[in-house]
């Protein structure tokens, strides 16, 4: 053995060739250990070709924040108009990590913006030489309100003050009555609304309005199968039709599922919102005269679609975008991909051209793996033939959406009513009847059986019950919604109108 190759370790003769190939191959494991060290770097602004930014832009990003933002009440009510900020690192998969405010406006403030950041990854990462890395960033979530005159902080209340005709008053000379409504932070009913008189200079509780918050358990769908989540379904009104009320569904952690709100006079709901499970809004739907527009949004926070559904159910299509941002309709015109709803618990996407608004040519609705599911074909926005491929032979249909119905008919249902519910008052008869639109909402499944009942809206609570218990006697007596050719459960929402004649 040469000497000048061979060293010693602790008295033992080593080869310098030994340590050779060992130095090799440790620079080569360094190597390899330091490039992923490297590709960690957070970069700067002003160190990346092109920055970090949302998807669609920041216009975008602030029709994002504007539609999920919960402003809390108690920060809301001298009225508002400032900014949180905050940093993170704008990650290459488009997430954020590394939340924290970088500028403060108070702790309920401060804990929204977290929120909302959180919910929020559709980023298009920077770049740096042709490469994803990673940056970091400052954002700035406003909170803009009106003041909130109502609101009293020591009582966590809503507080609305009447004169002795019942109308509305801030002269508190003039004070003889009043709601006081229970809130959160965020502004919902908490315990049940009371109506009170002034009676020698004190409040006292003439009647109370019940809050209402049932356990429910909601089905989920998205593009992985998921169980039911444990939810609470929470509503209070004045107990009276002409009253707007609220009905929240949102789980134990305070998360919402969704919100529906009722104008009063007996309409129909003016807003509806549905949220994925992480609590971000989902699909927003408000009713205006004649039209309903429905806006949609991506599970990364990015918007998807902006439609109009006219009262003849026609949908028009006026905005829609992919999940990256890159707009595929504008102004009615473009080749689209909106989202249609789930099939066996996946996401439906329906692919086609849309000109002047209107669907026009053939249509695809797919699965997010891009599985034909059916095949459609409209002229100016009128479907003229339907074809569903899942299951065996393909079926065909000219008809979208067909509701509920009872198997009987309309004649016979209200033939129950006649029969079973008592329209007088039990406790005094010289009242006369009530009138108002009374709305009931319940689950019709594939096989025509109810469940999963709920008064959305009363006219008085001895009626409301009678009728519900007349709806249940239908149960398994109804035709189950057909979409698309196939038979589904859904939530059907049947409205009954009381007159005095």
């Amino acid at each position: 053995m040469n000497l000048v190759t061979t060293l010693f370790y602790r008295g033992c003769p080593i080869s310098f060739s030994i340590i050779y190939m060992a130095l090799r191959k440790f620079v080569v494991l360094f190597c390899l250990l330091a490039f992923p060290a490297l590709s960690q770097t957070i970069y700067q602004v002003n160190e990346v070709e092109k920055a970090a930014e949302p998807a669609g832009g920041l216009a975008m990003f602030n029709r994002f924040v504007l539609a999920n933002l919960r402003i809390p009440i108690q920060s809301a009510a001298k009225g508002m108009n400032a900014r949180v900020l905050i940093r993170g690192v704008v990650e290459t998969d488009g997430t954020m990590s590394g939340l924290a405010v970088a500028r403060s406006l108070d702790s309920l403030c401060d804990a929204e913006a977290l929120r909302i950041m959180n919910l929020y990854k559709a980023w298009k990462p920077a770049s740096l030489q042709n490469q994803s890395v990673r940056q970091a960033v400052v954002y700035p979530v406003q909170f803009r309100t009106a003041p909130i005159p109502a609101y009293d902080s020591v009582q966590h209340a809503m507080i609305e003050y009447f004169d002795k005709n019942y109308q509305m008053v801030s002269d508190e000379k003039k004070f003889r009555y009043r709601n006081v409504i229970p809130v959160d932070r965020y502004g919902d009913v908490r315990a049940d609304i009371l109506f009170q008189e002034k009676r020698s200079g004190d409040w006292k509780t003439v009647k109370a309005f019940p809050f209402i918050k049932n356990e429910i358990w909601v089905k989920l769908a998205g593009p992985v199968k998921m169980d039911s989540v444990k939810a609470y379904r929470i509503s209070a009104n004045m107990g009276n039709w002409e009253s707007p009320s609220e009905e929240i569904t949102r789980q134990p952690d305070g998360r919402l599922l969704s919100f529906v709100a009722y104008p009063g006079s007996g309409k129909l709901p003016a807003v509806r919102k549905s949220y994925y499970q992480s609590g971000m809004l989902k699909e927003e739907r408000i009713a205006a005269d004649s039209l309903v527009q429905v806006t949609s949004w991506y599970d990364n926070g990015q918007l998807g679609s902006v439609i109009l559904i006219d009262n003849k159910n026609r949908i028009s299509v006026k905005e829609n975008w992919d999940t990256q941002g890159t707009m595929l309709v504008k102004e009615g015109n473009g080749m689209a991909r909106i989202h249609a709803g789930t099939y066996r618990s996946k996401t439906v996407y329906d692919e086609g051209m849309v000109e002047n608004g209107f669907k026009t040519g053939r249509w695809t609705g797919k699965l997010a793996i891009n599985d034909l599911v059916y095949e459609e074909f409209y002229e100016s926005g009128k479907l003229t033939k339907g074809v569903r491929h899942t299951g065996g032979q393909p079926l065909e249909y000219t008809v979208d959406i067909v509701q509920p119905k009872f198997r009987a008919g309309p004649k016979e249902f209200f033939k129950l009513l006649r029969d079973h519910v008592n329209y007088m008052p039990p406790m005094n008869p010289s009242i006369g009847r009530p009138e108002g639109k009374l709305l009931i909402s319940f689950m019709v499944s594939e096989d025509g059986k109810l469940s999963d009942y709920s008064i959305d809206r009363g006219v008085a609570k001895h009626i409301d019950q009678q009728v519900l218990e007349v709806i249940k006697m239908t149960d398994g007596l109804w035709d189950p919604c057909i979409q698309k050719g196939m038979k589904i459960s859904s939530r059907h929402t049947f409205p009954i109108n009381f007159e005095t004649n």
